[in-house]
């Protein structure tokens, strides 16, 4: 896999974030979201839909699986068989349909899981659904058309209308035949390898939106490159090389419900987002370890890409909505609470005791209380009774230095949670194809480009910078904590499949283990 590849995915990731900004825009701020938790009264609602047509409510339904919405829920066989039997106006028709349509709404908009109940890790509400007074706007300005009321319900963010895009592509390859179940292989196919099973596995990398111009039975370049970049993207080295029952085989094998399953939890976590996102944001996309930053602000959209580091499964990056408001440069290390018990007490304690302070000295530790208004002499604390789940009542923390943990620059966010983005003193991490390493906070690939951006029109251009952050070899004293004339908003999310501005459709595993949670809770999942 060369630089230039991994680069020009960087590229596609920028591009996949504004490919849908021009969309986004016909639909204005976003919709106003009640934020106090009610329970809606359908019978407040339904009348709205008075002057909607039966057979339009069910055009719009029969449809809604390109939201990631299953119609059979929405427009039951029951429903169906008294349509078929009596028309728009079978007895009771309307009234069913109207009270589904509703539902329906409700689901395509502010979804149907409540982000609580998915795990710790995610770090939303559930939305509650918009007014009485707001939905009688839209069905107006609609001419009462649900298709469009339902299509203005739905998020607009960019995320949401990749995954869009490629449920449209995938969705109707389950029953037409062109997602057609692969032959097994015999032998491992590599580059100029001749099997007629090829001849499948092109038609699938084609339908992922791979240019595939050949589809004859060798294993050509085209197929390599695909392969390759399959391989990047689910977190291993690539090899180019496609082996019976290997890791690639088991992604290739995987079927098309599934995989239209997988969007389908992606499309629902993207509900929990805003329903738009504003004209400068951060979107950080942890299952596939790249961030992207979009300003729709300047004369030509200015975008910036480049990989990250995000949380391993048992540390995970939460799913959050935050914003930066603060660059620091030459950042102190706060060792957080995980981190100071599971690792660094553990560690100390397989020092001998006239270890410990050489052990603090080599790394520019130091120990304070909890306060922050006393430091403390290492060899003078029991570490030994230090265990799980103990208040020590004490704080490790790292001076900065190129060496730092967090590097040579910090992003503070405005959460409790103790995340936010950083450099990072093992850069040589960058170029592992998995970056799922992290304890939870996002380590960034350039972090003075992000930090020359959001300090623009300051005294602190690139050069200042620059001259601010230690060198090989400084051990700083203090900080420089700068902050940031307009802040901007910050969205991390766990998000396993994108079409990307190249139109190819990719996937990651589920290693957060969030869409299968996901699915169990969805009112209707495929």
């Amino acid at each position: 896999m060369t630089k230039h590849w991994r680069s020009l995915l960087g590229s596609l990731i920028a591009l996949s974030l504004i490919a849908t900004s021009d969309a986004d825009a016909q639909y204005g701020a976003e919709l106003p979201y009640q934020q106090q938790e009610v329970e809606i009264n359908p019978s407040d609602y339904v009348p709205l839909f008075a002057n909607m047509s039966v057979d339009d409510i069910r055009t719009a339904v029969l449809k809604s699986w390109v939201h990631g919405i299953n119609p059979v829920y929405y427009w039951r066989p029951d429903m169906e068989k008294a349509y078929q039997n009596g028309g728009a106006t079978a007895p009771g028709l309307k009234a069913k349909a109207d009270n589904y349509y509703l539902r329906l709404l409700q689901d395509i908009s502010i979804g149907s899981v409540n982000p609580v109940d998915v795990g710790n890790d995610i770090k939303f509400v559930k939305k509650n659904f918009i007014s009485t007074r707001y939905l009688q706007m839209l069905v107006n300005a609609s001419g009462n058309r649900p298709d469009l009321v339902m299509d203005s319900l739905a998020p607009q963010n960019p995320p949401y209308n990749s995954l869009k895009a490629a449920m449209a592509k995938i969705y109707p390859a389950c029953s037409d035949g062109t997602w057609a179940p692969l032959k097994p292989l015999k032998k491992s196919l590599k580059l100029n390898t001749k099997n007629p099973a090829v001849v499948d596995i092109k038609k699938r990398l084609s339908l992922l939106g791979y240019p595939i111009t050949n589809f004859d039975e060798t294993f050509d370049k085209e197929s390599v490159l695909a392969i390759n970049d399959i391989q990047w993207n689910l977190h291993w080295r690539p090899d180019g090389v496609l082996s019976p029952g290997g890791r690639t085989w088991k992604f290739l094998s995987v079927s098309c419900k599934d995989r239209t399953r997988q969007m389908q939890a992606d499309m629902e976590k993207m509900r929990w987002f805003p329903q738009t996102f504003p004209e400068r944001y951060i979107f950080v996309n942890t299952a596939m370890t790249y961030f992207g930053l979009v300003d729709r602000t300047q004369p030509e959209r200015f975008t910036m890409a480049f990989k990250s580091i995000s949380g391993r499964p048992e540390r995970k990056t939460p799913t959050m909505a935050d914003s930066v408001v603060r660059v620091i440069l030459n950042p102190f290390w706060v060792v957080p609470p995980t981190i100071f018990i599971e690792d660094k007490v553990e560690e100390i304690k397989k020092l001998n005791q006239w270890e410990i302070n050489r052990y603090f000295d080599s790394h520019n530790y130091e120990v304070w209380n909890k306060e922050f208004t006393k430091r403390l002499d290492p060899a003078s604390i029991d570490w030994w009774s230090i265990g799980a789940g103990a208040d020590a009542n004490i704080y490790i923390r790292q001076k900065p230095h190129l060496g730092n943990a967090l590097g040579i620059v910090k992003f503070e966010l405005t959460n409790s949670f103790s995340i936010y983005l950083h450099d990072t003193n093992q850069r040589e991490l960058f170029s592992q194809a998995n970056r799922q390493l992290s304890s939870g906070c996002i380590r960034l690939e350039k972090p003075l480009d992000l930090a020359e951006y959001l300090l623009r029109g300051t005294e602190w251009d690139r050069q200042a910078i620059e001259n601010t952050v230690a060198k090989p070899g400084q051990v700083m004293t203090r900080d420089t904590k700068i902050r940031i004339n307009q802040p901007v908003a910050v969205y991390i999310g766990f998000i396993t499949s994108q079409m990307f501005a190249d139109r190819v459709i990719r996937f990651a595993d589920d290693s957060y283990e969030q869409n299968s949670k996901v699915l169990s809770l969805m009112r209707a999942p495929f």
